[in-house]
């Protein structure tokens, strides 16, 4: 054994410290409440906000890809195409779709703290109220949270020209939900790149900062 190893181990001992521990493995083990408490606990809620707002970014694009859908114009629009061929079986799922997405949003933003994601998610709801009636009329109701459940059978017996006035190009609730569902995108892209570099931060800090303590390393 060297001689610098001879007196490190005998520092550790008259200390009460193992001599095969380092100090920071002695002070997360003595102190509780010490600084590896206090990192790892910033740095668990920012991995958690991160993935929930990873989370909410990818539902918010899924709505906005599902309500786009409806809003193509010309001969190659979902609505041109059921209206020559008679078969509108693809416009009913793709309603279903755009629901379930909104729901899906809906509820993401509903467990988020954000000012802002609370004025989406009325905005949302305001977006459906709004058209209360013709959902209605297609056998779509507002839930107490805001969410939308569908009756299919009724949303086939609507006429297909309301059908279209609801859901196509030229009605707004569809356009307003694509419009939303792209700021709640963004924003939530937003947040979840900062609390990734606050996690990240984090990790580095409580690194560089344990570091300063392994004498044994």
């Amino acid at each position: 054994m060297r001689v610098t190893d001879q007196i490190i181990n005998e520092t550790a001992r008259r200390a009460g410290v193992p001599v095969n521990m380092s100090l920071v493995d002695y002070l997360n083990k003595s102190q509780k409440d010490d600084f590896s408490d206090v990192f790892g606990t910033e740095a668990s809620t920012n991995l958690a906000k991160k993935n929930s707002y990873e989370k909410l970014e990818k539902k918010a694009e899924e709505l906005v890809k599902n309500a786009q859908a409806f809003l193509a114009e010309g001969q190659d629009s979902m609505f041109a195409k059921a209206k020559e061929s008679g078969d509108y079986e693809e416009v009913y799922s793709q309603v279903e779709k755009l629901l379930d997405s909104y729901n899906a949003t809906l509820k993401s933003l509903k467990g988020s703290s954000s000012t802002l994601d609370s004025y989406y998610s009325q905005m949302l709801k305001d977006a459906a109220g709004e058209n209360s009636e013709a959902l209605k009329a297609a056998g779509i109701t507002i839930g107490k949270d805001g969410t939308l459940s569908i009756d299919k059978e009724k949303l086939k017996e609507l006429d297909k020209e309301s059908l279209e006035k609801l859901f196509g190009p030229s009605g707004t609730f569809t356009e307003k939900i694509a419009f939303l569902g792209e700021r709640v995108a963004d924003n939530a892209g937003a947040n979840a790149l900062s609390y990734s570099s606050k996690y990240n931060a984090s990790g580095n800090s409580y690194a560089a900062f344990g570091s300063k303590y392994d004498i044994w390393g």
